[in-house]
């Protein structure tokens, strides 16, 4: 299972354009990941051959990592158990100020290992936590 598309989307003011790439190297992958700045690009999606999607949004070391699998209806969030369920953080999704639990917003080093793994097998990673919605 491959990611077969890469979808950014760059904001400027109030205008959205969204750029696709086809088969995404590992590379790009990562590069996408570090665009991610919060203002300009705030929303990346990692689309597999079979259509499951990873979202990844935010940037500056607070990232809110999503997959949504079609064949249980399901989105899965990747998790920080480290951090507080109690406390609400702010980051910048799709152009959007909102508030997620601190716990939602994961390290860059938990945003790779999750992108890495759905790229061999357009999962979330068992290795990882995840919260199913």
């Amino acid at each position: 299972m491959k990611i077969r598309k890469l979808i950014e989307e760059r904001r400027r003011g109030e205008r959205a354009a969204v750029s696709e790439r086809a088969d995404p190297s590992d590379a790009d992958l990562l590069a996408a990941l570090d665009r991610l700045d919060g203002a300009e690009f705030s929303s990346t999606a990692f689309v597999t051959e079979n259509e499951t999607v990873m979202a990844v949004g935010g940037g500056n070391g607070a990232y809110v990592v999503s997959i949504t699998l079609d064949d249980d209806a399901r989105i899965y969030t990747l998790v920080d158990r480290s951090k507080s369920e109690d406390h609400d953080q702010k980051v910048v999704v799709g152009g959007q100020s909102g508030s997620y639990q601190q716990y939602q917003c994961v390290c860059r080093d938990l945003a790779v290992a999750a992108i890495l793994y759905f790229q061999q097998q357009g999962e979330p990673s068992p290795d990882l936590q995840w919260v199913s919605e």
